[in-house]
């Protein structure tokens, strides 16, 4: 016997269902506009990304600056160098190096006025940091010194990828010609050490004319000339110009005065003005 709702509902058709899946063109539709905007949002991102490497980077700068000025305060105003020369005609001048240990195996550091040192070591005790604070974060192949045969990893050498000026502690030969003398110089004796580059976004790790900063110097048309056309060659052709402008096509640099701020690219160079401590023709 059947019951009334079944009665009710015996032989009555069932609804079709009319549910189906996308098509071919509408998921090809759909992945379209998804790719076109990963394509408007990506590079956003990426600036958004390097903006960020970028403020690192000056408060690395930032950081170098407070304890390097900290440690000429405690040595008679002279930033640290090494002595040379000879009794009678002494010569003074920065470590000309990158290396903070003998080799990537060991942990020990290498005395601050070695062969081989990076001029960071002198700095470490005051800047309250690891060697970390020495690496710009956008940094991606610094001076390797594959001319003298050394072939340890890149990653080991980017702890050097701040580049400091010889004018800091060398004096000029004369005014106006850009050529680094060997006499010290004190930072009191500096007229314009709001614009002189101490240090800066650098695949060099010592800075000392118009071959390898970015200042254009006397008697110059390019700057870089070094790392553009001799040494890249070592580095498969790498474009170490960029190395001095590394975030979004410009570059952090850090004052004598202390100050940080960025360069834009420039394929000729500054005023070298901004390295030897003149008083610069165009300011920064």
């Amino acid at each position: 016997m059947l019951t009334p709702l079944a009665v009710f509902t015996q032989g009555k058709p069932r609804p079709v269902s009319r549910e189906r899946g996308f098509t071919l063109i509408e998921l090809l539709v759909v992945i379209a506009i998804i790719a076109i905007l990963a394509g408007m949002l990506l590079p956003a991102l990426s600036k958004a990304k390097e903006k960020a490497k970028q403020t690192q980077c000056l408060s690395n700068l930032r950081m170098v600056g407070l304890g390097t000025t900290m440690y000429a305060a405690d040595n008679v105003e002279y930033y640290h160098h090494r002595l040379g020369g000879s009794a009678s005609s002494p010569e003074y001048g920065i470590p000309n190096d990158g290396q903070w240990t003998l080799n990537p195996r060991v942990d020990v550091l290498l005395p601050s006025d070695h062969p081989l040192a990076y001029w960071g070591i002198a700095y470490q005790s005051y800047t309250k940091g690891t060697r970390k604070l020495f690496r710009c974060p956008s940094a991606k192949t610094v001076d390797e010194w594959r001319e003298d045969g050394r072939r340890f990893p890149t990653p080991w050498w980017l702890d050097s990828s701040y580049g400091i000026s010889q004018f800091v502690v060398n004096g000029l030969n004369s005014a106006g010609t850009g050529t680094v003398g060997t006499t010290r110089r004190k930072i009191t004796n500096f007229s314009n050490p709001s614009t002189t580059i101490f240090a800066e976004d650098s695949a060099e790790q010592k800075m000392e004319g118009p071959d390898d900063s970015i200042g254009l110097f006397p008697g110059q048309t390019e700057c870089l000339t070094q790392w553009k056309y001799s040494l890249a060659p070592l580095y498969g052709g790498y474009k170490f110009e960029f190395e001095w402008f590394r975030h979004n096509r410009r570059g952090n640099i850090m004052w004598m005065d202390g100050h940080s701020s960025t360069a834009p690219l420039t394929k000729k160079g500054v005023d070298y003005r901004w390295y030897t401590g003149e008083a610069p023709l165009q300011n920064p």
